[in-house]
């Protein structure tokens, strides 16, 4: 499987230079009693699975709104219909 921000960097580039720490799509929050990180362009989810790293170098969404269909979901291979959408806060994941 692609690893998440590879799957990013395919579909927007790359931005040498600018880490995900510094977007505004990068969210950070507690759920429970853990701390997670996420790219709302990716997609949001309560698993650790999809955690986004600080560190990485940031693709050409850096701090672009979106509001297209979550990356994860044109990953995945479920045969489940797809939300027309990327567009939830980390308050809507966590609900």
């Amino acid at each position: 499987m692609i690893r998440r921000i590879d799957a990013m960097h395919q579909r927007f580039g790359k931005l040498d230079g600018k880490k995900c720490r510094d977007c505004s799509n990068f969210i950070k929050g507690r759920y429970h009693d853990k701390t997670l990180q996420k790219c709302e362009v990716y997609g949001m989810t309560h698993s650790e699975a999809s955690d986004w790293r600080q560190r990485w170098t940031a693709c050409g969404q850096f701090s672009k709104e979106y509001n297209g269909r979550c990356i994860m979901e044109t990953l995945s291979r479920s045969k489940e219909p797809e939300p027309p959408n990327c567009g939830a806060t980390m308050k809507e994941a966590q609900e």
